[in-house]
């Protein structure tokens, strides 16, 4: 049995999470996460979508995106993960699939799961014991929402929920 079709909605919000095919380490340098942020940063000007949240862990990666135009999510994924892909395979001179499967996608209904959502995004790396406080992890949005200084800012542009 196949798998189903995914359903879109304009304007709609999603929590997306793509991880390393068998949980390998995708983004374990600090320059791997920047070539990330830089093709995510590259086709969300050309998409034109609304980044809210964001995180990268070492084989994972949290985001939460509005497609605000005619241009699904699935193009948008489809062209960041091949994207960082042939960057990641140029550079470990690695063969095979850089991604486990299809990235998963949840619609986001409501203000509060909003919140709620992103509130999750940034305490990954608590919960994964990386660091003790969200404040502590550079490779999130966090900072754009609760700090005056933004280390982020120069690789990627973030669209703060403001409800």
């Amino acid at each position: 049995m196949g798998r189903g079709k995914r359903i879109y909605f304009q304007n709609a919000v999603y929590h997306i999470c793509i991880r390393g095919n068998n949980k390998q380490a995708i983004l374990a340098r600090d320059e791997d996460k920047i070539a990330f942020l830089n093709s995510l940063q590259k086709y969300k000007l050309r998409f034109d979508f609304k980044l809210h949240a964001f995180v990268l862990m070492i084989n994972h990666v949290h985001l939460v995106i509005a497609a605000t135009n005619q241009n699904n999510i699935s193009k948008i994924m489809q062209a960041v993960t091949l994207s960082y892909s042939q960057k990641f395979r140029k550079k470990y001179n690695y063969t095979g699939y850089v991604w486990q499967g299809r990235f998963k996608s949840s619609i986001i209904d409501k203000e509060k799961y909003i919140i709620a959502c992103i509130n999750y995004i940034h305490n990954n790396p608590v919960r994964a014991k990386m660091v003790d406080n969200a404040r502590k992890y550079p490779w999130s949005s966090y900072h754009r929402y609760f700090e005056k200084f933004d280390p982020m800012e120069r690789f990627i542009s973030v669209d703060v929920f403001k409800g």
